[in-house]
């Protein structure tokens, strides 16, 4: 070691276990349990109004459409409902703002 070693960057390794975040079925714990019990839900009432027969597969293919979109957005952003969460709570502070190539407005000239 030289005489300055404090002056060195340790060099750490960064694990992406320890960085990734965890997922339930491939998405979002929330998402995913919300997406469970609305099909739960939905399996009741199909198999009540319309029987078991109809009710039960319905479900299971509203449950594997949603898990497969669900993984989708896990894998394009794996916290997306908490940015979108986050977004529609700034929503008021910050308002929408023109762009720089939008048209102005026609006001009218009074003289």
């Amino acid at each position: 070691m030289s005489e300055s070693y404090r002056s060195e960057l340790i060099k750490v390794p960064i694990r992406r276990a320890g960085t990734r975040l965890l997922m339930f079925l491939g998405g979002e714990r929330l998402q995913v349990l919300l997406l469970l019990a609305f099909v739960l839900y939905l399996a009741y009432l199909l198999s009540v109004r319309f029987g078991i027969f109809y009710g039960v597969p319905l479900a299971g293919a509203g449950w594997l459409v949603g898990i497969w979109i669900l993984r989708r957005m896990a894998v394009s952003d794996p916290q997306m409902w908490a940015v979108l969460k986050r977004a529609r709570k700034y929503r008021g502070f910050y308002p929408a703002r023109g762009r720089f190539d939008a048209r102005l407005r026609q006001f009218h000239d009074f003289k």
